[in-house]
Parts: C-alpha cells; sequence; structure tokens
C-alpha cells in the first residue's frame, strides 16, 4: 500500500475506511472468558427474584453457573497439535542453526501454542519481529486479542501490503494518547494523536518484507455450539435455583393443627384436631429429566466440535486401551489437527521467511545465499498415546519374531545416562551372584 503523498491525518483517514468490523472478536473474547458469559452479564435475561417480605420489596441474586467450556475446548485442539513441537527438515543443514537458535531464543514451542489459543478462541493473532536496539539480536512481540491487542493486516490481490497496529499509551499526566504503527515492506510509519495525527517516527525496512506473521480463520472453534453451552449454563443455574428452593424440609398439613413444638425442642409433639394429617413434602423426579438433557448437551458438544472427553472418568470408564484403539479414539481430534494445516503451513513457513530475511540482511550477511535458497519441510506431531508394549510386539512380528534393539538402546530409551557402564555393573553382579551360589552348592 502507497502512502506517498499523505500527511498523517490522511493515512489515518484512510485506514479507518479499511478497518475490519471487531463485533464478532468482541463476542468471541466475552465467550472465551468465563467471567463475561452471559449467565453472569446479562440480567435482563437471567433476572435476579423479586419477592415481597415483611418489610416490603427486595432483590434476591439467583444462582448463576458458568462453564470454561470453550477455553477447554480450545485447549485440546492447541494441545493436541502443539503439544509436541513440529518438526522443521531443511534443505541446507549448514545454516539451519542460524535460524533454530532464533527460534530456541524467542521460545518458538510457547509462542506457537500463544498464537494457535489466539486464532482459535479470537479468530486471529500475529506477531512482529523486530531487532534489539543493539542490532544484534531477534525479538518477537506477540499480538493478543484477549489482551486487548487491536491490529488489522491490509490486503491487495491476495497479499499483506500493509499492516497496522493500534496502541494506547498513558503519558506524563496519565492521559491516554492514541499511537498508529503501520508497517509495509518499504518502512514502518509511527503516528501520533495529538491534537491532530502528527508523524512520530518513519524507520526504513531493512529486510524489504513485512516482518508480520499473521494467522486467522472465521469462527471460533465453539461457534457451532454456543447456543448449547448457553443452555448448559442455564440449566446448572436453575437446578441450583431448584436445590436451594427444596433444601430445608417443607411439611403439609391436612386439619387443624392446634399447638406446634418449639424450635430445637428434643421428641417434639404436634397437637392436632382428630383427622388431621401431617408430611412432608418429597421431590420424587428431581434429576432424571436435567441429568438427562445435561448429559446429552455435553455429548454434543464434544462430537460437534470433534474434541476428546478425555476425564478421569472418562478413561477410567474405557479401562485399559491399546495404542490402535487409542488411535480411533483420538481419530477425529487428530483430522482436526490435519485440516488446521491451512493455516499452520502459511504461518510457520512466513516465520522462518522473516527470520530468514533478518538474518541476510543483518545478523549473518555472510551467509545471505544459502540463507535465500534454504528451504523447510515443516512435520506436524499430533499427541497420540504411545503404546511402547504395542509397538515392540508389531515391530517384533514385523521382524519375524527377532531382536529389535539392543540392551543399550533399551536402557537408554528408559532414562540410564550410562547403558555400558551399567551392563558392566550387571555383568559383575551376575558374576557374583554364580560364584556364591556355586560355593553353596559344594559347600565350600
Amino acid at each position: 500500500m502507497d502512502f506517498k503523498g499523505l500527511d498523517a491525518e490522511e493515512i489515518v483517514k484512510k485506514l479507518d475506511k479499511l478497518r475490519p468490523n471487531s463485533d464478532y472478536l468482541t463476542k468471541a473474547v466475552l465467550q472465551y472468558n468465563v467471567e463475561t458469559h452471559e449467565i453472569f452479564t446479562n440480567t435482563t435475561k437471567y433476572r435476579d427474584k423479586i419477592v415481597e417480605t415483611g418489610e416490603g420489596t427486595t432483590t434476591i441474586p439467583i444462582n448463576r453457573i458458568g462453564f470454561a467450556i470453550q477455553q477447554m475446548i480450545v485447549d485440546k485442539i492447541v494441545a493436541f497439535g502443539f503439544g509436541k513441537p513440529v518438526s522443521y527438515i531443511p534443505t541446507d543443514a549448514t545454516v539451519w542453526p542460524l535460524v533454530q537458535s532464533v527460534l530456541d531464543q524467542n521460545k518458538s514451542v510457547s509462542l506457537t501454542r500463544n498464537i494457535a489459543r489466539q486464532i482459535y478462541g479470537a479468530t486471529k493473532a500475529a506477531e512482529i519481529w523486530y531487532l534489539t536496539p543493539e542490532a544484534d539480536r531477534l525479538r518477537v512481540k506477540q499480538l493478543l486479542p484477549t489482551e486487548g491487542d487491536v491490529f488489522y493486516p491490509i490486503f491487495e490481490n491476495g497479499d499483506m501490503t500493509a499492516f497496522v497496529r493500534e496502541i494506547l499509551v498513558k503519558d506524563e499526566n496519565d492521559k491516554d494518547v492514541e499511537y498508529r504503527e503501520i508497517y509495509t515492506a518499504e518502512e514502518k510509519i509511527i503516528l501520533k494523536k495529538e491534537t491532530v495525527w502528527v508523524e512520530e517516527a518513519i524507520e526504513k525496512n531493512v529486510i524489504g518484507k513485512i516482518p508480520v506473521v499473521y494467522g486467522s480463520q472465521k469462527k471460533t472453534e465453539w461457534d457451532i455450539v454456543q447456543p448449547l453451552i448457553e443452555r448448559l449454563e442455564e440449566l446448572a443455574s436453575g437446578h441450583a435455583e431448584i436445590n436451594d428452593y427444596h433444601v430445608a424440609p417443607k411439611i403439609k398439613t391436612k386439619g387443624e393443627i392446634t399447638g406446634f413444638a418449639k424450635k430445637g425442642e428434643k421428641g417434639a409433639i404436634f397437637e392436632m384436631e382428630k383427622d388431621a394429617e401431617m408430611d412432608y413434602m418429597t421431590w420424587n423426579n428431581n434429576t432424571d429429566s436435567y441429568k438427562l438433557e445435561f448429559e446429552n448437551l455435553w455429548n454434543i458438544i464434544f462430537k460437534l466440535t470433534q474434541t476428546p472427553d478425555i476425564s478421569f472418568d472418562k478413561l477410567k470408564s474405557m479401562g485399559a486401551i491399546s495404542g490402535v484403539a487409542a488411535q480411533y479414539y483420538f481419530m477425529d481430534i487428530h483430522l482436526k489437527v490435519e485440516m488446521k494445516r491451512e493455516i499452520w503451513d502459511d504461518y510457520l513457513t512466513r516465520r522462518i521467511n522473516i527470520i530468514k530475511a533478518f538474518l541476510a540482511n543483518v545478523l549473518s550477511t555472510k551467509d545471505a545465499k544459502k540463507l535465500e535458497e534454504l528451504e523447510v519441510d515443516i512435520i506436524y506431531n499430533p499427541y497420540m498415546i504411545n503404546d511402547m508394549k504395542e509397538k515392540i510386539s508389531t515391530y517384533s512380528d514385523a521382524t519375524g519374531g527377532q531382536q529389535i534393539m539392543s540392551v543399550a538402546t533399551a536402557m537408554r530409551n528408559i532414562g540410564i545416562d550410562d547403558p555400558e557402564e551399567e551392563i558392566k555393573r550387571i555383568r559383575e553382579e551376575n558374576e557374583y551372584a554364580a560364584e556364591t551360589e556355586n560355593s553353596n552348592t559344594f559347600e565350600i
């Protein structure tokens, strides 16, 4: 996008016309955070109780119960997709350590999980890469909608031509000051709102491409089941109200009661006229219909969002499952992870390309040609229960019952740091045991 010849006011007006509608994102953030669910905030839909007392009319708060189901759905897809870090296969192993070093310095494993959580829960996220003031290290700034960050890309013919970040900063008088950061392939423009918008600074873009990685999806992960979640919260809150109403025993009477026991009196006696009756009221069908609807809604939410129920109670009811059975159980979430590659192939590739550009143009110019030619394949590693016993049995069958690993390798796999030394000790102990047995046998 070309801003040449435009002053700060004209740039802001141009950008404001391109600013996307944020109503859905705002609603998504409210749904993601359980404390801002409608069951707590919408007092018109979920009214408190108005009751008449001896002192007049009063309002009694109703039970309001919320469930963090939205966060659970997001956390599950993040854990299955990126619980195990992605693997990179570079075409040139000589310069890849330069890129890997930058990824490690910026904790890219956690970075990817945080970004994924934002995209799945707030529909978008971004990261801005920049050089430290000494220009000797590369750093990244995450932009997170759930933390209040406001930003948006500008696309032309499918390519990002500008990226805008809106910032609110407190000045020395504790007043909010608005800023706009605008990133293009040529420069970074910083605008400040005084009485009017003014140009604060312009910085040259040393890598020749926008140093921003942006990812998005149209809907949240729970969008299709949001009405069901609201119904669950309504059910739980209403059921709590019923429990509160019935928690104290209630007595129904027939005929005339002439005398009552005093409060706290043991062996209480009630005086009644002939043919009068007194019984406790019982609530016969108190949970069946509620339990059925609640369980149905819960199961539908898991199925429609392709989210496995891996709660302790669920897994306990399944008993010990084999590796193959686990693969079938997690197939739905693995298919979902695979579909998300439409987002992550582009996202992670762009991250690598931006790091390569900074290295080639600033931090490691002597390797510029190799870095420009470097290509990287991304391998995803969805989480799966590791049934080692079944794996060994399968591999053993495939080799006709032959040994598939050495004793030293097996020891290393279970965490023994020096298997050779451990094998030496085992042999010494076996030799000593054999000598002792022979001594006992021959009564030496």
